[in-house]
């Protein structure tokens, strides 16, 4: 059913890849203190009427879960164990684990927080190394799981009408920790809550699962914009699809994941000009907003969506838009110089009337600029807790981004071993019940220069990039293998186009009620003022600190000659129309003071010919 698989084995990379892995698992997954407190909100359960702080666990579990089978800290481990065991005393009587008291359930952010309740564990078990434990958890799932069932359904509430948002796709969420306790308990009562959920089509008044079937409309179109949460249903109906062997599904969720990426994908790897939406990004991505926009949990459940898809049907081309984020937008908001975003103190705490608030520190950036602006202008999922801290959705969900990656660097199909991502280091896989060992040796992503070498003979699949204008996989038979993989400067500009609908319109919007209505939007010239430059699989940008151009316009020749790139992957020279020599570098390592402005895409003058 499958055509490939994530590989049993181990791995040790020393790249971007592993350092990412380090910072996630230092500076996130061992603060005792952190987890705790997100524990705690299932007992002072304070996000009614519309809160979602209950999301935070699970999320980071999750992401945590995914780290460790990467580096194997057994202090990790023990970290995770405890806050495990935690989270379950906190169940009730009657099986509810919510952040919302009882009178106040079933309602905004609800399903959604016990959705990732269950995620968090499900993902936990996976790594769990004790069997007593797995059984108490899995009890503790099927009571939280039965309790929803009791109050969610045909004759009784609605799941679409469990949340006031985004036409209940939050709620439908849930699918997949269903699909996924089916899978574990084999009790044909969540099969049954799976199908039910699905029969609703997933949004209400709109059927996104069946406009993905139907392949006729681009997913900015079906009705339902919200990017992060309608890619999260589609993860669902893959479960379901798999374990049921069906089809149409199976097609369905590789339409969708195709269609977003033709339509609503920017050149960084992400989505969502406008808000958090799916707003046809592809044609807009030099649309000028200060506003939030390219959001992190939109990078990290694309990355997810994308290896998903890629173990379903093999084909190279989900590796290539999963690197094209990991790369770019993902490691880009990795928050390495320890900033505090300004944001909650000088809007948050005036606007919510605050005394007291404690700058914290998250690990991840909520958004990614595109055209000229700087990072960490917002927190995304922004919540104030009980303790007078904050947290946010991003920084919570950021770990499952470096954890899918690593998942879907060295895979197995039928034949033999598949490699997908080259970052330095080593990796054992199971390969037909045979363990081999592959070494890879390059300074890529910033050289083309790739050398893999196997213990053991082994047929192997590598993938070359689509960038390279040969994209797919290349069969191998030998042990040692050496590829130089072109690097050629690539000029990229943006989509010319006339007038669109989009479902942005956000008025109405606020006291826990989300929704986005259709509007027609114009194009406007000067949105086709932009260029932007690729080397590789990495984006190249400005930022202002270095670049030297201070009026923001780019005129000039894009032949650059590389430089030392010092603190930056990558860092070239060129030269603009008047002989001035400026400098751009790759995408996620400009504009860490999170103070000067940086942009991928360059604008550039009306007369500009280039």
């Amino acid at each position: 059913m499958k055509k490939m698989q994530f590989a049993n084995g181990t791995a040790k990379w020393s790249g971007i890849a592993d350092r990412t892995a380090a910072f996630v698992q230092t500076e996130q997954m061992m603060d005792r203190v952190n987890w705790a407190k997100f524990v705690d909100l299932f007992r002072s359960q304070p996000d009614a009427p519309a809160g979602w702080r209950g999301e935070y666990w699970g999320k980071q579990m999750r992401g945590a879960a995914l780290v460790y089978r990467y580096t194997q800290n057994e202090s990790l481990y023990d970290v995770l164990t405890a806050t495990v065991k935690d989270l379950l005393s906190t169940q009730e009587e009657n099986g509810r684990i919510s952040s919302y008291k009882r009178e106040g359930e079933f309602d905004s952010w609800d399903l959604w927080c016990r959705k990732y309740v269950m995620l968090g564990c499900l993902y936990y078990m996976e790594i769990c190394k004790d069997e007593h434990f797995k059984a108490q958890i899995t009890q503790a799932l099927c009571r939280h799981a039965d309790y929803i069932i009791d109050h969610i359904g045909p004759d009784k509430k609605s799941i679409l009408k469990a949340s006031r948002s985004w036409g209940g796709v939050n709620s439908v969420s849930i699918l997949e920790p269903i699909v996924r306790l089916y899978k574990l308990t084999n009790d044909k009562k969540y099969l049954d809550f799976a199908e039910y959920i699905i029969s609703t089509g997933g949004a209400d008044g709109y059927n996104i699962f069946e406009c993905a079937c139907e392949n006729k409309r681009l997913p900015y179109q079906y009705g339902i914009s919200k990017a992060y949460e309608v890619m999260s249903c589609f993860e669902g109906l893959m479960e379901y699809a798999l374990i049921t062997d069906n089809q149409r599904y199976l097609e369905g969720v590789v339409n969708f994941t195709r269609a977003v990426a033709q339509s609503d994908i920017s050149i960084i790897g992400c989505s969502g000009i406008t808000h958090e939406l799916f707003d046809h990004t592809a044609w807009r991505q030099t649309t000028d907003k200060d506003d939030v926009l390219q959001e992190t949990c939109v990078t990290v459940t694309w990355m997810k969506l994308c290896a998903r898809v890629l173990e379903l049907t093999g084909d190279p081309y989900f590796a290539d838009l999963v690197e094209q984020s990991f790369y770019n937008a993902y490691v880009g908001t990795l928050n390495t110089e320890h900033h505090i975003c300004e944001h909650p103190r000088n809007v948050y705490m005036k606007n919510m009337n605050l005394t007291e608030l404690i700058d914290t520190f998250l690990p991840f950036d909520s958004y990614s600029p595109l055209t000229p602006r700087a990072r960490g202008m917002k927190v995304g999922g922004w919540q104030y807790l009980p303790d007078h801290s904050y947290y946010g959705c991003c920084a919570c969900i950021g770990g499952a981004g470096i954890g899918s990656f690593m998942q879907a660097a060295v895979m197995t199909d039928d034949e033999g071993l598949v490699l997908n991502f080259f970052e330095k280091g080593t990796a054992t896989v199971d390969v037909n019940g045979k363990p081999v060992t592959v070494t890879v040796d390059t300074n890529y992503p910033a050289d083309g220069h790739i050398e893999i070498t196997l213990d053991a003979d082994c047929p192997v699949k590598v993938r070359i990039p689509a960038w390279t204008g040969e994209g797919g996989y290349r069969r191998f038979d030998q042990r040692r293998i050496v590829l130089d993989l072109p690097m050629d400067l690539r000029v990229m500009r943006p989509i010319t186009w006339d007038t669109d609908v989009v479902y942005t319109d956000m008025s109405g919007s606020g006291n826990g009620y989300h929704m986005a209505k259709a509007t027609q939007i114009k194009h406007n010239e000067k949105m086709d003022r932009y260029v932007a430059l690729a080397r590789g699989p990495l984006v190249l940008a400005a930022d202002e600190r270095f670049t030297g151009m201070p009026d923001w316009i780019f005129d000039f020749d894009p032949n650059g000659t590389l430089c030392d790139p010092e603190t930056f992957t990558l860092k070239m020279k060129f030269t603009d129309k008047n002989g001035k020599d400026f400098y751009l570098f790759d995408y996620a390592s400009v504009g860490r003071d999170w103070k000067s402005k940086i942009a991928c895409w360059l604008p550039t003058s009306s007369q500009s010919t280039l």
